[in-house]
């Protein structure tokens, strides 16, 4: 066998849905596999699922998972430094920020629940300005999401809409139409995804009955029993008068009886139990918050939290926001934006779009750099401390914050100013190598693309307006800061007469 040519065997697909022995189908098109769905969805299907954000603590922990993803600001990343690459990453921005994107990205996280989210793309050919060049594209006029029980898919995977007349089979969709997000909170195989809806049913359901009968044993307990008593002889028809009234004034907690009539209400012991089902709906409100946001502290902090804890919860939360965002991006990239390019710059490379989560402060970088001005006379302010680096800090007693503190004796003798200089100029060369790096490539990229001199004007032109100059920007800033500073120390020193 040749070490370069691969066994047909290995290439075929070998556990195919047709041989799949747990899959649900019916004539024409696939069921879920989702057993609560089979056994208790019945007509509703996917919407005993989406009832369950109906619960006021379940709707809202969704909310929250979903808000974690969408606050996140996208970005777009070409997916390669050649023009048209280049190109298609700016038509890709322009088309989603004329676009409520992150109303559309809500929507198709809806998944995390469902298992599935469909949404339907609304094409039009628009003239935009991209690049610096007004002209027409095929772009999305919006991004409409459906309720998935509309949808089925065939026994080879291909979404198809439901329909009035063929409720079924449904009719199939048009490529480059329909994007299909899929959730699994466990991978198997389903079509429909499994979201998360096949976890909380159970606690909302047992929580949804507790409230209910909490509800009746108010309604029992709350308010006064109505006794009458009527003499021996009444009519019928006076006895049934007297009812409607003794119900009208309690709700039909009352009764009517012939004068002399014992009746006794036997009344089951409150003791110990006045609790039960508000324990209940705690227990099953933890539960929610541990499936939706694998932790309970955000949302259930009591008395009992602590920072580690917190911390630790939060990092969590942080991490199912990055999962479901990834997840979310990946749909995005294999279906809307591959079909962006496809249809205006075919053959340029595929921009990529992301929702990172912003990055955390350098606090040591911070410190460094605040050190620094204070020992040439800045100080910071106490208003400048708290929102840099947070609560938990004081000032110490006794020191005023005009006043720096005393050097340690090794470094009495202070550094010379004349190295200054030089130090940030080597500091500045080292940290800037990579941005200034990534611009001389595609300068590079250009130059060796362009077929003559008026060629490369124009293509130097439209590169100026995506050159990655943004990292260079961040470096320089600080140095010309410091530099600046370092700067005014030293008129300001000559400028002092030495003691």
């Amino acid at each position: 066998m040749s070490g370069t040519r691969l066994p047909q065997d290995l290439a075929q697909e070998v556990a195919t849905f047709e041989r799949d022995i747990t899959a649900h189908y019916y004539a024409f098109t696939m069921a879920t596999r989702d057993e609560i769905i089979l056994t208790r969805g019945g007509a509703k299907g996917l919407g005993i699922y989406q009832d369950l954000a109906r619960d006021g603590h379940a709707g809202a922990v969704l909310r929250k998972r979903r808000n974690a993803v969408v606050a996140r600001e996208y970005t777009v990343e070409p997916g390669g430094e050649a023009p048209a690459d280049l190109l298609a990453a700016e038509l890709v921005k322009a088309a989603l920020k004329r676009i409520r994107f992150d109303r559309a990205c809500r929507g198709l996280l809806s998944a995390v629940l469902t298992g599935i989210s469909v949404a339907e793309i609304m094409w039009e050919a628009a003239e935009i300005e991209v690049d610096g060049t007004r002209r027409t594209w095929i772009v999305p006029a919006d991004i409409r999401v459906r309720n998935p029980r509309r949808f089925a898919f065939d026994r080879d995977g291909k979404l198809r809409l439901l329909t009035r007349e063929n409720r079924t089979q449904g009719i199939p969709v048009p490529d480059r139409k329909f994007i299909v997000v899929r959730y699994w909170a466990e991978e198997n195989e389903d079509a429909y995804g499994r979201g998360l809806g096949y976890d909380l049913f159970w606690p909302v359901f047992f929580k949804r009955n507790g409230v209910a009968l909490w509800n009746a044993l108010i309604e029992k307990h709350g308010q006064p029993f109505v006794y009458a008593e009527y003499p021996q002889g009444t009519s019928d028809g006076d006895v049934d008068r007297l009812v409607t009234m003794i119900q009208g004034i309690a709700r039909g907690a009352g009764v009517a009886v012939p004068s002399g009539t014992l009746i006794k209400m036997l009344e089951i012991s409150k003791t110990g139990t006045a609790d039960l089902h508000d324990r209940l709906v705690q227990v099953m409100n933890a539960e929610i918050s541990k499936i939706v946001l694998g932790e309970t502290l955000t949302t259930e902090m009591g008395q009992n939290g602590a920072r580690a804890a917190s911390e630790t919860h939060n990092d969590v939360r942080t991490e199912l926001a990055d999962a479901d965002a990834d997840m979310l991006s990946e749909e995005l990239n294999e279906s809307l934006l591959r079909w962006i390019v496809e249809l205006n710059l075919p053959g340029a490379a595929q921009p990529m779009v992301w929702r990172k989560a912003p990055e955390e402060p350098d606090l040591l970088a911070d410190a460094t750099l605040d050190e620094k001005l204070f020992k040439l006379g800045f100080a910071p302010t106490e208003a400048f401390i708290l929102e840099r680096y947070g609560p938990g800090y004081e000032r110490i007693a006794g020191r005023k914050p005009s006043e720096p503190p005393e050097p340690p004796p090794e470094f009495a003798e202070g550094e010379d100013p004349a190295t200054i200089p030089e130090a940030l100029a080597e500091q500045l060369a080292r940290r800037g190598a990579p941005a200034q790096a990534a611009m001389l490539a595609a300068i590079r990229t250009e130059v060796s693309a362009a077929v003559d001199f008026a060629d490369l004007e124009r293509r130097l032109l439209r590169l100026s307006a995506a050159m990655p100059v943004g990292r260079l920007v961040d470096e320089l800033t600080p140095a010309l800061i410091v530099g600046h500073l370092a700067g005014r120390s030293d008129v300001r020193d000559e400028a002092t007469p030495a003691a």
